[in-house]
């Protein structure tokens, strides 16, 4: 028996439109134990009704992809399920699972693959790595993919800066919200985008977390969803003002993560008071990032 424990992670970053993450300290953590035949899945916490005990479990189908890639067949597997990871908030459940089930596989298997193939391989699965790189990898990371290879950056983030996720009590389905953008977009947009991303890129790298302040404006995609996230651009601005260094929607959405670089508690204190007196609908979870990514603990 063995335990994988794999980091939440938020995407985009306002600017880095399918290309940058980060891992948060929420974790999907699953025990995997041998049994005679077939599969087993208990989900252990709260929000059993979100996530299949079936064989569409993402954990379950990232298991199966992996054998296939290796050429064998999966077969006598109990799974048991906890996450502290909210589904269907921009969150990265989804790339959580996929990386649980990876990384798993890969263990079983005897580690036959090298963290780049299981990117690629989660790659397969998601269609994007914005998520996976980070739940892998842990840290800041850009990525992108290039002839079935992801080419991936890592940054390890300061511990002194704080994620303060606004959790709300609806959700927004990654495909509906991915539909909102439209397929073009004007080449200063895209242009506006690139300079900030790659200076967001340049602050985390080298810990200058002054330049936060002119990094998370985007100009592809925050506008179409925005609308369709009730109180969200009021909730970006009332960060700003007690304190944060800039917000954006957490993936596709529907949290809206605020970048908070110092007075932490002054900044909770603010804002639960907001949501308290305007915000019943909301709750904020302030959080750090995790450097460490997907982490196996054997015989447990």
């Amino acid at each position: 028996m063995f335990k994988v424990r794999v980091p939440a992670s938020s995407a985009n970053l306002g600017p880095g439109f399918d290309c940058m993450g980060v891992a948060l300290n929420l974790y999907c953590e699953a025990e995997f134990e041998k049994i005679d035949s077939g599969f087993e899945i208990n989900i252990l916490k709260e929000g059993s009704a979100y996530v299949p005990q079936n064989e569409n479990n993402l954990v379950l189908r990232a298991m199966n992809h992996l054998y296939q890639r290796a050429g064998k067949s999966l077969s006598g597997i109990r799974i048991k399920l906890s996450s502290d990871i909210p589904v269907t908030r921009g969150l990265g459940s989804s790339s959580a699972a996929i990386i649980t089930g990876l990384v798993a596989a890969n263990h079983l298997l005897g580690g036959i693959f090298s963290k780049e193939e299981l990117l690629y391989f989660a790659y397969e699965i998601e269609g994007h790595p914005d998520n996976v790189t980070p739940a892998l990898l842990g840290g800041f990371t850009v990525s992108l993919c290039d002839s079935k290879r992801i080419i991936y950056s890592k940054s390890k983030v300061s511990s002194d800066i704080k994620f303060a996720a606004m959790i709300p009590d609806f959700y927004l389905q990654t495909r509906k919200s991915r539909a909102l953008i439209p397929k073009m977009t004007q080449n200063k947009n895209a242009s506006y985008n690139i300079a900030r991303a790659s200076l967001l890129s340049a602050a985390f790298s080298k810990g200058e977390t002054e330049l936060f302040t002119y990094c998370f404006r985007d100009r592809i995609h925050q506008k179409y969803r925005f609308p369709h996230i009730r109180s969200g651009e009021y909730i970006i601005r009332a960060a700003k003002r007690f304190g944060a260094c800039g917000g954006y929607i957490s993936g596709a959405g529907p949290t809206i993560m605020s970048v908070v670089c110092e007075n932490h508690n002054e900044f909770s204190e603010k804002m639960n008071s907001l949501i308290k007196t305007n915000l019943p609908d909301w709750r904020l979870v302030m959080l750090e990032a995790d450097n460490d990514g997907a982490v196996i603990e054997n015989n447990i």
